[in-house]
């Protein structure tokens, strides 16, 4: 009985096994959408897979629910598709697309913060790469301080954010607004000066973190080389002990607001809290973003009798001891330019 039974058996398994795998690649191959147009869908918390097979159905990316819900289910993904916002083509199989969404690959745009660049700078960035408003960003920077180290009472900084906005690639998804881009950016500057416990160190310096990064960002911006940051950094510390203007051009352009090919002499003369020609100490907060290496520079200073620095054309610099020492290169840089 069970001889004659068997093959009967093998047949049925046999046929469910075909009636599957047709189920699954002819009706979960999705090809008649293959417009390779990308669709953004959204997957929201506590969407079940039927709910998400019917979602995809309506925007025709799936041709049929039920083979979506088949394959998620004997992969062993049925409820573990992720929530998120998704970029789906048109044309993904079944398969493909259980995949994306069960390994929670979501959607997102990249987004580049270069060392050095300000909050207004980042702004304009966003907008021109149709990630936010530069105004709403700006607003946002204006008093955000979510780590103590950020605050400070002084009226003339611009934006107390400004400094902490870390310099990397970002990966932001289409809808976060301009402060849920703005708490990344600084949530993620904290991650890594705590990563290279910048705070421990600067704390054994006698040096308060939003001091230390006020000084990372002039040594950022007037060093095109890193190799000279640590020399630079020991020039403004050592004008700072002995109660000299720092004397950099690029608190000047901060408070121009542009980029000028050369600071004049009546720049230097602007009334500014932000004009370190005319203010000794530092600047009321950071004019930039620093990166890692400006940080630890500051940290670790190269020590020299060095008090003044001059660029020569090729963004290299030349240091001197003294103000004759310093106005012969100036003389000798311009005579090499003619």
């Amino acid at each position: 009985m069970f001889k004659r039974i068997l093959p009967l058996l093998f047949a049925l398994t046999l046929m469910l096994g075909l009636g599957a795998y047709w189920l699954l690649y002819y009706t979960g191959n999705n090809t008649e959408y293959a417009k390779g147009h990308r669709y953004l869908v959204t997957i929201k918390p506590g969407m079940t897979t039927a709910d998400i097979a019917d979602l995809l159905h309506k925007k025709h990316l799936v041709k049929t629910p039920e083979a979506f819900r088949m394959e998620a289910r004997l992969r062993g993904l049925a409820g573990k598709l992720e929530a998120g916002r998704y970029e789906i083509i048109g044309g993904m199989s079944n398969s493909e697309i259980v995949t994306i969404l069960s390994k929670g690959q979501t959607y997102s745009v990249k987004f580049t913060v270069p060392e050095g660049f300000n909050v207004v700078k980042t702004g304009r960035k966003l907008e021109a790469e149709g990630l936010g408003d530069a105004k709403k960003f700006e607003e946002a920077c204006r008093n955000y301080t979510p780590y103590p180290y950020m605050e400070t009472k002084n009226p003339d900084v611009l934006f107390k954010a400004e400094g902490f906005i870390y310099p990397t690639t970002y990966h932001l998804d289409p809808d976060m607004t301009e402060k849920d881009i703005l708490a990344l950016m600084v949530r993620t500057f904290n991650t890594e000066i705590n990563k290279e416990k910048i705070p421990e160190l600067a704390k054994k310096q006698g040096m308060k973190l939003r001091d230390l990064v006020n000084l990372a960002a002039m040594v950022e911006l007037e060093a095109v080389f890193p190799e000279e940051q640590a020399c630079i950094a020991g020039v403004f510390l050592k004008r700072l002990e002995i109660e000299m203007p720092i004397q950099s051009d690029t608190t000047i352009q901060y408070l121009l607001g542009s980029q000028k090919e050369e600071v004049t002499i009546a720049d230097t003369r602007i009334q500014s809290p932000y004009n370190t020609y005319r203010n000794a100490g530092l600047p009321p907060g950071p004019i930039g973003s620093p990166g890692m290496d400006a940080i630890k520079a500051c940290l670790n200073p190269e020590i020299t009798e060095y008090l003044y620095f001059v660029a020569e054309k090729d963004g290299h610099h030349r240091f001197t001891k003294t103000y004759g020492e310093h106005l012969k290169a100036i003389a000798d840089i311009h005579k090499d330019d003619k």
